[in-house]
């Protein structure tokens, strides 16, 4: 009879191979994910989209989120927000705004990748939460924006994300995510740049 391992051993053990995986990028190579954490949760940010819509009016990114603390949080658009080197903050946009000012939803989705963020261990173990920040129309994910979001402990989310572009987008120059959900004492920033 098989046993059953335990899910935050299967969690522990994918971390050890992207953070093995991630070491191991050549410099020719860009970096595409970004992990941060500490002992309310985990944050991963994935840039292959962003490293290949670098005209656009938007800055897409896949974002996965776990909780780590006892007390359940709550994520929503305001959870959510990158700041340049000078200190301007960059918002989601609604969606209202995003549909009239961007027209690649279809291929970013067909694009889109989730490597290196846990989704599936999630949903295998049922703690994946639903989210749909930036719902496609003719999409198989529906077309109801689902932003408002709240994982109990050891539950994640995953979702395809929008920011306003940067001032000055240039390669290699950094920017920093930040996720402060309610119910985090502090928030979790990721220092990420375009390579």
């Amino acid at each position: 009879m098989m046993r059953k391992v335990p899910y935050l051993i299967i969690l522990c053990l994918a971390g050890f191979f992207v953070s093995l995986v991630a070491g191991q990028e050549g410099e020719d190579e860009p970096r595409v994910l970004f992990v941060g954490s500490d002992e309310q949760g985990t944050v991963w940010a994935n840039l292959s989209l962003a490293l290949q819509n670098r005209s656009d009016s938007y800055i897409p990114m896949v974002i996965g989120v776990q909780n780590n603390s006892p007390q359940e949080i709550r994520l929503d658009r305001e959870s959510f927000f990158l700041t340049d080197m000078d200190g301007v903050v960059y918002s989601m946009p609604t969606v209202k705004q995003w549909r009239k000012n961007y027209d690649r939803i279809v291929i970013d989705r067909r694009l889109l990748s989730t490597g290196g963020i846990p989704w599936e261990v999630w949903y295998r173990a049922g703690r994946l939460a639903r989210s749909n920040f930036f719902p496609d129309l003719s999409g198989r994910r529906g077309n109801t924006t689902v932003s408002s979001i709240v994982l109990r402990n050891g539950y994640g989310m995953v979702d395809l994300m929008y920011f306003e572009q940067l001032r000055d987008n240039q390669m290699g120059r950094p920017f920093i995510l930040t996720v402060a959900p309610e119910g985090w004492e502090t928030p979790i920033r990721l220092r990420l740049y375009l390579s």
